[in-house]
């Protein structure tokens, strides 16, 4: 597929989106239903394009500075009217659109994790209004949740929170439960360390590799009966179980690596609350527990249920670490896409925004895959510049510059890969509000 090709995919699925607006308006048969400047159509590419300067630069810019450009209050009250279902159906609809069905051994790789989203400073906004410590200034948050695809390096699916009602896990079993994705490897973070979660992916006929706590800090490994050797692969037979007899606790106590009690207030959704005359109900998890070395003198738990003779240590090990690309792809939205440049307060535009980010991340991949990086003799490998493809995706969408010059623009702005660089990780500096009083030009 080459770029044009691309290009004309994508204004095809804009236009069929465009044609459905009353299914994704706020009041049907009533809001677009006027032939004004701002088309829905218009609005939502308007969205996708924007970039970190105020409202009316932006609008501007978008526009071409022509003479007909939308004032921001008449652009305000036209993004009001698009519901809130809007855009998440872009962003499903596009991926589908443009997925490569890239596999790692047969399997989807599916990297699985979350990041805050500083927004705008709203008072009224009480569910995002958030003091995280004593030394912090008041600020609102929201909550990124996101499949990421390792492979294509594109976001796959996303569930949006708020900073006081986030809950990874109810997100992580919300976005399992509506994929239609087969023949996947959920690579997990320690914050999805739960019974629940792994009964979920389990149930769902997903494969994970996830990482765990170590002995001692209340997690899964805790009770658990394992080797004293610095590295090992063990495979167990977990029945968990709501039961809490005198049988159950003997049990439980005897065969520590085949039954653990779960407590009513600990969820699972795959066991009943137990009642005093019925027999134990068991809910079985099939998984390996492994500890391999990362570092000298430095070693990681992890859990995972993908057969040993097919994945041994070793391929788990590569597998985790490919995960890493998810967290460099936070950062890409946040400062190169440009999701903490928000030009509102409300928090159902905020939720445009970010949904936006995900869409124009994700054609910002797909136009570069589209570039051929020419082979010459060099001292390092070169990738395509992320932040200028983006610049430049963001002006081919709009029909600020052609499929060709974009190619070449896209060609001529590499960076080297520089696979051993390290940095050590910097402490994060106090948030402080987010206003719109100085905003770039």
């Amino acid at each position: 597929m080459n770029i044009k090709e691309v290009l004309c995919k994508f204004n095809c699925e804009i236009t069929k989106f465009a044609n459905r607006k009353q299914e994704f308006s706020n009041r049907p048969k009533k809001d677009f239903s006027r032939n004004r400047k701002q088309s829905f159509e218009a609005v939502i590419r308007s969205i996708l394009s924007l970039n970190g300067g105020t409202l009316t630069n932006e609008l501007l810019r978008i526009n071409h500075f022509s003479a007909d450009s939308p004032s921001a209050s008449a652009f305000v009250q036209q993004r009001a009217k698009i519901s809130e279902r809007a855009f998440p159906h872009l962003f499903q609809t596009l991926n589908r659109t443009f997925d490569r069905d890239c596999r790692y051994e047969g399997y989807r790789l599916i990297a699985v994790d979350g990041s805050h989203i500083h927004v705008p400073n709203n008072h009224e906004d009480k569910d995002s209004f958030v003091q995280a410590r004593a030394d912090e200034h008041f600020h609102n948050e929201f909550h990124l949740n996101a499949f990421w695809d390792i492979i294509q390096g594109t976001f796959i699916d996303a569930v949006v929170q708020k900073y006081r009602s986030q809950n990874e896990d109810s997100a992580l079993i919300e976005m399992i439960d509506r994929t239609s994705l087969t023949d996947v490897i959920a690579v997990c973070d320690r914050g999805y360390e739960a019974y629940n979660n792994i009964a979920h992916l389990q149930q769902a006929g997903w494969k994970y590799v996830m990482r765990i706590k170590e002995q001692g800090a209340f997690g899964i490994a805790d009770g658990l009966q394992l080797p004293c050797y610095d590295e090992f692969d063990q495979y167990m037979e977990l029945s968990l179980t709501r039961k809490n007899s005198l049988e159950i606790k003997a049990l439980t106590e005897k065969h520590k690596n085949k039954y653990r009690y779960i407590p009513l207030q600990v969820n699972f959704d795959y066991l009943p609350p137990s009642k005093r005359q019925e027999p134990a109900i068991f809910f079985t998890l099939k998984f390996r527990i492994l500890r391999v070395r990362i570092a000298e003198n430095h070693y990681e738990m992890l859990l995972t249920n993908l057969p040993a003779y097919e994945f041994p240590k070793h391929k788990i090990k590569e597998i985790y670490s490919m995960r890493w690309g998810v967290e460099t792809s936070f950062r890409d939205l946040k400062y190169i896409i440009g999701m903490l440049k928000f030009h509102s307060r409300k928090s159902s535009f905020v939720t445009q925004e970010i949904y936006a980010a995900l869409i124009m991340h994700n054609m910002t991949v797909v136009v570069s895959l589209c570039v051929e990086i020419p082979q010459k003799e060099r001292k390092y490998e070169y990738k395509i510049r992320f932040s200028t493809a983006a610049c430049i995706v963001k002006s081919l969408l709009t029909g600020g510059v052609s499929p060709p010059v974009a190619e070449i623009l896209i060609r001529k702005n590499l960076s080297p890969v520089r696979p051993s660089r390290k940095y050590s990780r910097k402490k994060t500096p106090l948030k402080a509000k987010i206003q719109f009083a100085y905003r770039i030009a």
